[in-house]
């Protein structure tokens, strides 16, 4: 039994370096598609091995979110916008960048990233445990009843009017943290007037 065991780990042993020197001989190649293709899943299994680990909890997926921007994980999130620019969890550039920082949003959960032109960062997580509410009702909501939340065109809802439970991060423009909490927010429109957003602020009547 143990001569058959050994024997068995001898030969996986020469198949794993069979694979691996094919790999190599055309890795080192410099043209073909197939050469691409293997280039491109090296490269992806090194940003995979690279990569930090899943995070799921809120104050984690804000963290997550830090590092990407002040340790250059994302570069979406680099420098200063030309105009203010809003990141949501469930938009195609949010899942991007929950790809590419391995961020796992729990189901009913929400985020954005706001990221202001003079540099400042602000983290919203919304979450449906928190607010009897999940993500994706608050949207439907929002979308079928604007009237009950912020429109800031309109002076009749210069406060915020509809409230929700939200975890912020918020930091200067040089990174420096100056809150990091669970606080209260507000809905209303993105800022590219798009959709929905949430902001943090509790501006009481």
């Amino acid at each position: 039994m143990w001569k058959q065991k050994g024997q068995g780990i001898v030969e996986y042993a020469l198949i794993l370096a069979f694979v691996v020197g094919v790999g190599g001989v055309l890795y080192s190649n410099t043209s073909g598609s197939l050469v691409n293709s293997i280039r491109s899943v090296f490269s992806n299994v090194n940003e995979l091995l690279a990569s930090k680990p899943v995070v799921t909890e809120e104050k984690d997926i804000i963290e997550r979110l830090r590092e990407g921007r002040y340790e250059g994980l994302a570069e979406v999130l680099k420098g200063k916008p030309a105009s203010r620019m809003t990141i949501a969890s469930d938009s195609a550039a949010g899942q991007e960048l929950a790809r590419k920082l391995n961020i796992q949003t729990p189901e009913g959960d929400g985020w954005f990233v706001d990221l202001h032109t003079d540099g400042v960062y602000v983290i919203t997580y919304y979450a449906a445990a928190a607010n009897k509410l999940t993500y994706s009702a608050l949207k439907k909501d929002y979308a079928n009843n604007t009237s009950k939340y912020y429109q800031p065109e309109n002076d009749k809802y210069t406060r915020y009017p509809t409230k929700v439970s939200i975890y912020e991060g918020l930091y200067n423009g040089t990174g420096n943290q100056l809150y990091l909490n669970q606080t209260t927010g507000h809905v209303g429109p993105s800022a590219d007037g798009s959709g929905m957003s949430i902001y943090p602020g509790s501006c009481e009547p």
